[in-house]
């Protein structure tokens, strides 16, 4: 009995463990990440300014096809979608409250298991929390893929 309980509590150790590095590792992620976000926002607003000036000039100046404008706001929406993706593990949702939802889940069931404790339900206990720490793990690591994958971009 007391083997179970001790197995119990080493999760509940590793769980809060897992849940003290989602912090820094956003930290880390916006310190590494953070000066390239802004000069990609910049970049954005200064592309928009400049399709507007060019639309408005052609406006101006008489008339033009409705198909190319509608080209080159798809081609800028495209663009835009896709430099604001690449950064959306800087998030605080990805890489800190996802992962968290997830570890605490799994220590909520560590420690119901620990107060309600039985031999014929532990295995259920154990299974249900390794479960959701894997599933923390795995939105984690998809964050610091992405984190990994922005960072090989703006070199």
């Amino acid at each position: 009995m007391s083997q179970e309980l001790e197995i119990l509590k080493i999760l509940a150790d590793f769980t809060i463990f897992l849940v003290s590095i989602t912090i820094p590792t956003y930290a880390i992620a916006i310190s590494l990440l953070g000066p390239n976000y802004a000069k990609t926002v910049e970049r954005i607003t200064k592309e928009k300014e400049k399709l507007e000036k060019e639309l408005q000039e052609k406006a101006e100046t008489g008339p033009f096809k409705l198909e190319d404008l509608e080209t080159q706001i798809e081609e800028f929406r495209r663009k835009e979608k896709k430099l604001r993706s690449r950064f959306n593990p800087l998030s605080l949702y990805p890489t800190v409250l996802f992962p968290n939802i997830f570890f605490g889940l799994s220590l909520c069931t560590v420690l119901i298991g620990m107060y309600y404790f039985s031999i014929a339900i532990f295995p259920f206990y154990l299974m249900l929390s390794l479960v959701f720490i894997a599933l923390g793990l795995i939105v984690l690591g998809w964050a610091l893929g992405m984190i990994q994958k922005a960072a090989k971009e703006t070199i």
